[in-house]
């Protein structure tokens, strides 16, 4: 008969916790680009080869003509306070993604306050077309 006190096993195993740590990190690292994608806009065809988004403020005019900045629904008064922001955090310029039944006047009115605020270079975001590769 063995009467030896038998040892407790004190330690964690951490290894399914890890790979669950991993499997989540795997699974934000995908869906994260896509989730900047959510707006949903028809944007115009050009053969224009891609602008840096990195360094410059996206500015989104909807088919409704209300603006977005980033994610959030803006009203146009408030457009200048945002540019000024983005001048300050260091931004270069703005993009302005429009769709394509968007009135031209309230583009331009984003064009007006963006050079209003001091901001020169600007750029438009369009689809590439596929016909003048």
């Amino acid at each position: 008969m063995n009467l030896t006190p038998q040892k407790s096993l004190s330690e964690i195993n951490v290894t399914s916790l890890v790979d669950v740590t991993l499997v989540l990190l795997i699974i934000f690292m995908i869906t994260s680009p896509l989730m900047q994608m959510g707006i949903q806009i028809n944007l115009p065809r050009a053969s224009a080869k891609a602008v840096e988004t990195r360094d410059n403020l996206v500015v989104t005019v909807r088919k409704d003509a209300t603006l977005m900045v980033g994610d959030r629904v803006i009203p146009l008064a408030a457009l200048p306070d945002e540019l000024d922001r983005a001048l300050k955090a260091g931004k270069k310029g703005i993009l302005i993604r429009a769709d394509k039944a968007v009135p031209y006047g309230a583009v331009v009115r984003v064009l007006d306050l963006a050079r209003k605020t001091g901001i020169h270079d600007v750029g438009l975001i369009t689809e590439l077309d596929e016909g003048a590769k």
